[in-house]
């Protein structure tokens, strides 16, 4: 083919108003280079495609064959330029990540209603995970990050720290524990033990916390989630221990939280990504919010504030 894309635009912005002096200036171009345009597209068509006069142009019959053929593939040109485009500006395309629960629906939550506010055509799929399925999924790329833990270095990820957070004990409001000024370990395998599934990094970290104080065993009820938990404990039926960054988040009506010591139960939740692969527009912009929206939240006041209010 001899002929250039902007010749054929050229020549359906002719088309379009009729006017060569309108499509000149549509293209941004002189009308003596752009008179200069379509002939050369006529030359190396070896066809005439305009018939001029005084006030207008009109398209001959070859132009007419020509206009039907080309206005279609010109616009999804133009589609696929301005989709290319947005991609690349993040306003565009897909973000897929997974997140432990007690950050899910929390700050990533919080993050994504931004974010989607911001960015309303990009297509968000978040997985809620436990953290060794997270860090598969990462690195077996079904999802461009994961928000958990990387107890372990893995020379395949990068760990990107995005906040530091605690278990803690919760118990009903009247409870000894509550009397207490320091919780331990101790204190709490004395006492009925609701603690989350083993595939949970909550329970990796309270079953490290029981084995190091001398304390490990086995817990007297095990749950699959938070909010089964709380119901356990707020019927008596035992103690718990969850995230501190969880606990404004649920219903905390009725019970207390308190910070355990010997050892302090503490762990790095962060960004992890795969190390040869660089996050897409899109995912960057949300890490973006997700970080601001992190770092400007105060969990230990805004607990108390959520148990005060009960």
């Amino acid at each position: 083919m001899n002929f250039k894309l902007r010749q054929l635009q050229g020549f359906a912005g002719a088309a379009r108003h009729g006017s060569f002096s309108a499509a000149a200036k549509e293209l941004a171009m002189t009308q003596p280079a752009f008179s200069q345009l379509i002939r050369e597209l006529e030359i190396a068509l070896h066809v005439k495609l305009f018939e001029r006069t005084t006030r207008r142009i009109e398209l001959t019959e070859a132009g007419r064959r020509l206009l039907s053929m080309i206005e279609r593939p010109l616009d999804d040109l133009n589609d696929a330029f301005k989709f290319v485009r947005d991609l690349a500006a993040g306003t565009r395309g897909r973000l897929a990540f997974a997140s432990l629960p007690s950050v899910a629906f929390g700050i990533a939550t919080h993050a994504l209603a931004r974010f989607k506010a911001r960015y309303p055509a990009i297509a968000v799929r978040l997985i809620e995970d436990q953290n060794f399925t997270i860090l598969d999924r990462v690195l077996h790329r079904e999802v461009d990050f994961g928000i958990g833990t990387l107890a372990t270095p893995n020379r395949e990820l990068v760990f990107r720290e995005l906040l530091r957070d605690e278990l803690q004990a919760v118990f009903p409001a009247d409870h000894a524990l509550e009397q207490k000024k320091r919780v331990t370990w101790r204190d709490l395998s004395s006492q009925p033990l609701v603690l989350l599934s083993k595939q949970s990094s909550v329970r990796e970290l309270s079953d490290r916390g029981l084995a190091v104080s001398g304390h490990g065993r086995e817990p007297d009820y095990e749950v699959a989630n938070m909010v089964t938990a709380l119901s356990m404990v707020r019927a008596r039926l035992g103690v718990t221990v969850l995230p501190r960054i969880s606990l404004n988040q649920l219903n905390m009506k009725g019970l207390r939280a308190s910070r355990i010591n010997d050892p302090h139960p503490d762990r790095r939740i962060g960004i992890i990504t795969r190390a040869d692969r660089s996050l897409a527009a899109p995912a960057a912009a949300y890490v973006e919010l997700l970080f601001a929206a992190a770092h400007g939240s105060d969990y230990n006041s805004s607990i108390r504030r959520a148990i005060a209010r009960q």
